[in-house]
């Protein structure tokens, strides 16, 4: 009987075929041995399965779970927990890739530091590695940090200074996860990972950024071409709402953050309302519910510098910045 493996990587997948090979084989390749892949398929329609398993059959450490019906990502990676067996669990997008030494990295900064969840930096990429960007710049890139739940919160909203901290994904002690109770809230399917990790920094811990960027985060049109919608938006609202409710020992600058992101997404929800009036033709209408908000005056004017910025640097490639992260993948 093997040991059980000291990391779990929970991958949730849904129609990741096409980079899914590439995504297994860089937890392959780590220089860390003692892992386990849990893929949880969510109901795909194209070739993942196939991929999947062809993979899992000349390597014991990887075992492919199937969604009978399509649950969204927070019920894969919860049912990966729930059969996980490592003392540590990645959490790994399926179009992404680790390099090679990620998981050790995360484990030895886990262990030196005495942190419950770590996160590295990512390095943002299209179609070439190696003209990738890392997410987190300045000193965030060169020291470790220790992330408190207002540091988090506030990076999570339009217009902050910090990018948003809600990408980044965690290394988490297994133990502390199992005894807090917390799993991925199932009714999101925007914003999953935020929610997540503000509540188990709500609830005591503390997240340590690793500064080296050894996630490779994949930008593509499907990870790019979502519009967040309205339905969206007031889950995430809602969803912060039962975090202050669950936890009312939160301090003044924890209670601060929320309101600023709570205005945030007010601001998105009525860009959202003015978008509508306008695609309906009512533009005056849409004239007067904008000049009654000043807050979502650079949300009405980013697609045409997005253009302006794609002309003048002759990439056709999404920008990358914390505002658009928000808007668009999370």
């Amino acid at each position: 009987m093997n040991p059980a493996p000291e990391v779990s990587v929970v991958m949730a997948n849904y129609n990741g075929g096409r980079y899914l090979e590439a995504a297994i084989n860089s937890v392959q390749n780590q220089t860390f041995k003692s892992w386990e892949l849990i893929l949880v398929d969510d109901a795909s329609q194209d070739d993942s399965v196939a991929v999947a398993t062809r993979l899992s059959q000349s390597d014991e450490r990887i075992s492919v779970i199937q969604q009978s019906e399509n649950r969204g990502p927070a019920a894969a990676r919860n049912r990966a927990f729930d059969i996980a067996d490592g003392q540590w669990l990645a959490v790994f997008d399926s179009d992404d890739i680790m390099l090679p030494q990620r998981l050790e990295t995360l484990r030895d900064r886990a262990r030196t530091d005495r942190a419950s969840i770590v996160a590295d930096n990512l390095l943002v990429f299209s179609d070439n590695i190696q003209a990738g960007r890392p997410f987190l710049t300045g000193d965030l890139s060169i020291t470790p940090h220790w992330i408190s739940l207002a540091d988090f919160i506030n990076s999570n909203r339009l217009y902050s200074r910090t990018p948003d901290l809600g990408y980044l994904k965690p290394f988490i002690n297994a133990a502390m996860l199992r005894s807090s109770g917390i799993s991925y809230d199932e009714r999101l399917h925007i914003g999953e990972d935020y929610d997540f990790m503000a509540r188990l920094l709500a609830h005591g811990s503390k997240l340590r950024l690793e500064p080296s960027a050894l996630y490779l985060y994949r930008r593509h049109a499907q990870s790019t071409s979502h519009r967040i919608r309205s339905e969206d938006i007031v889950a995430l609202i809602d969803a912060d709402e039962r975090l202050a409710l669950s936890v009312p020992t939160l301090n003044g600058d924890e209670k601060l953050a929320l309101g600023r992101r709570r205005r945030s997404l007010n601001s998105m929800l009525l860009y959202d309302r003015i978008v509508m009036t306008i695609k309906a033709g009512h533009y005056t209408r849409a004239a007067r519910l904008s000049l009654g908000a000043p807050s979502v005056w650079p949300l009405l004017t980013r697609p045409l510098r997005t253009r302006w910025n794609r002309l003048h640097s002759g990439s056709q490639r999404p920008r990358t910045d914390s505002n658009n992260l928000f808007l668009e993948r999370q």
